[in-house]
């Protein structure tokens, strides 16, 4: 008998929840295959390919909470993904659905949008879908990602191991705090400076973690990496420790964050640490190899800040206050609950 989701499974706006995945969409997957190394998994990413003396590696994943550089953002979000399993992107597929009446204009401004990303990563655009529909009201992007990697070099989510240190790259909710500044910029401007709003708009321009990330397999030392998005670095490192089968405790006044990023999260009441962080690269490595991962990651021009411990159970967060709580199971993305008075396109 087929899974099922009964009526008291509302469903919100975000990601569907872990529960739910598991009872229903992890069940449904076709006819199994012995290549699968891994498949559909809380907190896996990126499926993992057996294909003869190397590894495929393939990620899907949309775009739909950003409103501009849509197309060169898919190709980057789909990128990391692939990065964080420690092998190297290389061919994608686009899917664009339009609304009705749509510019072609900017039908062409997110094609090369898709072009310049993907050339900056060598990555080649193979194929996909173009539609104009009735059912959407403004783009919606989704793209497939495939890369390869040895069969040795794989990284999985299920990595972390009790005792590792957990880094982080660069700034939280770099993605966030651009989609915020562009979105809701004539709502932040009476509140904030506007040429900060600028340089947060400019954040975007940094969500990409192929380099840190792929710096950082190259040690061998990485037994976990992941890029936080959809509810922010507190979801991603439930999503890690569950899959890992473990805990974690960081503290946030560890966690790196930028001025802009604070300022626009004070003023629209958002929770930096539950908010889009694409653009951040989080590690789980053995203390004793912490130093030549670090330094690896530095190498190639990218900040890392140490934030935590995995732990062997429970979700440890210390605030700013000092005061220790637990993060709850499934944290919610912030990005939607300000996106609910979002700005009518024109």
């Amino acid at each position: 008998m087929a899974p099922s989701i009964s009526s008291s499974d509302e469903l919100l706006l975000g990601k569907v929840p872990n529960d739910i995945l598991k009872r229903v969409v992890f069940k449904l997957t076709g006819a199994q295959s012995s290549r699968v190394l891994s498949g559909p998994a809380v907190g896996e990413d990126a499926a993992v390919i057996d294909y003869y003396d190397r590894l495929l590696v393939v990620k899907s994943d949309p775009i739909t909470g950003a409103e501009k550089n849509v197309g060169w953002l898919a190709v980057h979000i789909n990128a990391n993904d692939i990065a964080v399993r420690g092998a190297r992107p290389l061919f994608y597929l686009s899917i664009i659905m339009l609304p009705e009446k749509f510019e072609r204009k900017t039908l062409q401004d997110i094609c090369e949008g898709i072009d310049s990303a993907a050339k900056e990563l060598c990555v080649t655009v193979v194929g996909g879908h173009t539609e104009v529909t009735s059912v959407v009201s403004r783009p919606i992007l989704s793209g497939t990602m495939i890369g390869e990697t040895q069969r040795d070099k794989v990284i999985l989510t299920s990595g972390a191991k009790v005792g590792d240190t957990i880094i982080a790259t660069k700034s939280i909710a770099l993605e966030g705090t651009a989609i915020l500044a562009s979105d809701h910029y004539d709502r932040l401007r009476g509140s904030i400076d506007t040429k900060l709003l600028r340089r947060a708009q400019g954040f975007m321009k940094r969500i990409s973690v192929v380099r840190e990330a792929l710096g950082a397999a190259e040690t061998g030392f990485v037994n976990c990496m992941k890029d936080p998005t959809e509810g922010g670095l507190l979801q991603a490192l439930n999503e890690v420790t569950e899959a890992s089968h473990a805990g974690y405790s960081i503290d946030e006044s560890l966690v790196p964050i930028e001025q802009e990023t604070r300022k626009i999260c004070e003023v629209l009441r958002v929770d930096p640490l539950k908010l889009i962080s694409s653009g951040m690269l989080i590690a789980t490595v053995p203390r004793e190899k912490e130093e030549h991962v670090v330094s690896k990651i530095k190498e190639v021009g990218v900040n890392v800040t140490k934030i935590g411990v995995v732990t062997s159970k429970g979700r440890s967060l210390r605030r700013l206050t000092g005061k220790t709580e637990t993060v709850e199971k499934n944290v919610r993305e912030e990005l939607w609950k300000v996106l609910r008075t979002r700005p009518k396109t024109k």
